[in-house]
């Protein structure tokens, strides 16, 4: 008997409770599944203008990631912090919601 599973990203750790955090978690768990490189995972950031930097912890990247809601037509902002196992590869993610900032022009 074969096991089947499901691989998505960021999964692993607590569903935010968030409501306007979910289209994110969502699109983090579409575009970045578990196992993404570190570097797939930089790439992406870098491609959508998310700024980034290394966590505290080795084996981190945080990460400001704004979404805007289109229902409220508002802006939403998550501090995602991605955790990565010791071959660079995904493992899990956390987001908290964080002050929204001016669009730098």
């Amino acid at each position: 008997m074969a096991a089947v599973f499901t691989v998505a990203g960021c999964q692993n750790g607590a569903k935010t409770n968030d409501p306007q955090l979910k289209p994110i978690q969502q699109m983090l768990d579409e575009q970045l599944p578990v196992g993404t490189t570190e570097a797939a995972v930089n790439a992406f950031l870098s491609a959508r203008d998310y700024p980034s930097e290394p966590g505290a912890k080795h084996g981190t990247i945080v990460a400001k990631i704004r979404h805007i809601d289109t229902e409220k037509v508002q802006p939403v902002t998550a501090r995602v912090t991605f955790y990565f196992d010791e071959n660079g590869k995904l493992k899990d993610c956390d987001l908290q919601r964080t002050m929204n900032e001016p669009i730098p022009q």
